[in-house]
């Protein structure tokens, strides 16, 4: 081509410093004239001609991370791998120091593996926990027994509910066994709402011995009739996991030794993948109470084996079955593109687009999680914000195809590559702003939001600027090469490159 024959389009800016408002008249096509004012020409900026760079970038990231992933793999939390959760309330306030000896406590005595302790708060009420110890471990009537004389006092006391005991509460290795009684009670309010007073130890120990307490049962200790068991589904409950052993006629007299009263809303929960039984959860709450002090088990969670197994299959279908729908959906919407086939093309770009994004959070996954086993885990929580990301990445891709689309049926005249650039450049603001405020938002939520959800919202925060690089820079830029095919253009040119045989070679060169 003659020089000069390619112009480039450009975009001329006033110079509005004189304070004179242009006089804008139509010239030639793109062009814009401002009257006598000054003008500045600027190049339209050419995204498509950069599209193997940006490939190359995404190339590097991808290959990374699944080199990640094949040296570390993923690590697998409990609703992949099967375990149990315990969350318990303790009389104090445990400092978050106490994390390690937790977890040492439960490797050590009962030989759990990969534990993991959280602390929350409770949500505020105006409740008060109390702990009856009884001089030896007591059947259900007793705590039943109790509870009657606590809620026939309600005038007083207010609401008193029985929590989930702890029967052969030990200090000593087993030698001497009580049972510690949990009870939550609730003041009644005053006029100005809060609690009319405060329930002291001391005023339950004598509505509690106000009579004697009646006989129990002889309650043998669990750790010698409870067998370890595995349970194949997962089992929310609110009952003792320590067991009420098993009883005879005999009966034994019981006294109350001590009321403590509790001075906190702490839960603290710990996670291990190993299925633990009752015998073992007794064993470490009885290390627990010795180094804390009372606490009790206000849930247990435990997931089997075939559960675990189940729930990977189902969310790798869950994960198949997006892509699927997603690749259905765009292959219809975009119908009118020309033909169904170069409508799936649309689709299958942005699953290529989509994927991308999940292997980059699944890299970055692997990483965190050989360096910090114990925080970022592969869980269901992490699978609902690998597909909230496919969502938000599609979303993104759509946004951008559907104006390739219209500029492909008002721009007629020019080459799909200029319609692509165009609508790249018309859509880029409007996806870098949305993108923008959704990553200002999870920032905050993982700086700020607590350790519970940092995970969660981290994965998000990763996969949501992964998507908005891939839905401008990959999905539209796999489409102009797939429509304009200039892959399979190059292809043929080196197939059918001419190669100079060796003697035609020598025989040039010797004249």
């Amino acid at each position: 081509l003659p020089k000069g024959a390619i112009t480039v389009p450009t975009y001329r800016r006033p110079n509005l410093a004189a304070g004179r408002r242009p006089a804008v008249a139509l010239a030639g096509a793109g062009d814009m004239e401002f009257g006598d004012d000054e003008t500045e020409e600027y190049p339209m900026l050419n995204l498509t001609s950069k599209k193997y760079y940006f490939f190359a970038i995404s190339l590097i990231v991808v290959i990374f991370g699944l080199a990640a992933m094949a040296a570390w793999g993923l690590n697998p939390g409990i609703d992949f791998t099967g375990g149990t959760t315990i969350d318990l309330q303790f009389q104090n306030n445990l400092p978050a120091s106490s994390a390690n000896t937790i977890s040492n406590i439960f490797k050590n005595d009962v030989k759990a593996k990969d534990v993991k302790v959280y602390y929350a708060q409770a949500l505020k009420d105006k409740s008060q926990l109390f702990w009856v110890q009884t001089s030896i471990p007591v059947d259900q009537s007793i705590q039943a027994e109790i509870l009657k004389r606590l809620q026939d006092q309600g005038s007083v006391l207010g609401t008193v509910q029985s929590l989930p005991p702890l029967v052969h509460a030990s200090t000593d290795g087993g030698k001497t066994t009580y049972s510690l009684l949990p009870f939550k009670i609730t003041p009644p309010s005053a006029t100005s709402g809060g609690p009319a007073f405060v329930v002291t130890a001391d005023q339950v120990q004598k509505i509690i011995t106000a009579k004697p307490l009646p006989n129990t049962t002889v309650v043998t200790d669990a750790t010698s009739t409870t067998t370890a068991t595995k349970t194949p589904t997962p089992t929310v409950t609110g009952t003792p996991t320590t067991g009420t052993g098993t009883t005879n006629a005999a009966t034994l007299p019981v006294t109350l030794k001590k009321v403590y009263a509790g001075t906190n809303n702490q839960i603290v929960t710990i996670q291990s993948q190993s299925l633990l039984n009752p015998v073992a959860l007794q064993t470490a709450e009885n290390s627990l109470l010795k180094q804390y002090g009372p606490l009790y088990q206000s849930q247990v969670q435990s997931v089997g084996p075939s559960i675990a197994s189940s729930t990977t299959v189902l969310a790798v279908l869950a994960v198949l079955a997006a892509s699927a729908a997603i690749l259905i959906y765009i292959g219809i919407a975009f119908r009118n593109v020309g033909s169904l086939v170069r409508a799936f093309r649309y689709g299958a770009c942005a699953i290529a687009a989509l994927l991308h994004d999940a292997v980059v959070v699944l890299g970055v996954w692997a990483v965190l999680g050989h360096f910090f086993p114990s925080i970022f885990k592969v869980d269901t929580l992490f699978v609902t914000a690998i597909l909230t990301v496919i969502g938000f990445s599609v979303h993104d891709t759509i946004v951008v195809f559907d104006r390739i689309r219209e500029n492909g049926m008002r721009r007629s005249s020019e080459s799909f590559t200029d319609v692509v650039n165009a609508s790249l450049l018309q859509t880029m603001a409007r996806s870098l702003n949305t993108s923008l405020t959704v990553l200002i938002t999870l920032s905050a939520l993982t700086i700020f939001g607590g350790e519970a959800i940092r995970p969660f919202t981290l994965a998000l925060l990763v996969g949501i600027f992964s998507g908005t690089y891939s839905s401008i820079f990959n999905a539209s830029m796999l489409l102009v090469v797939w429509e304009t095919g200039e892959w399979g253009r190059k292809r043929r040119q080196v197939a059918v490159r001419p190669r100079t045989a060796p003697g035609l070679a020598r025989t040039a060169t010797a004249q």
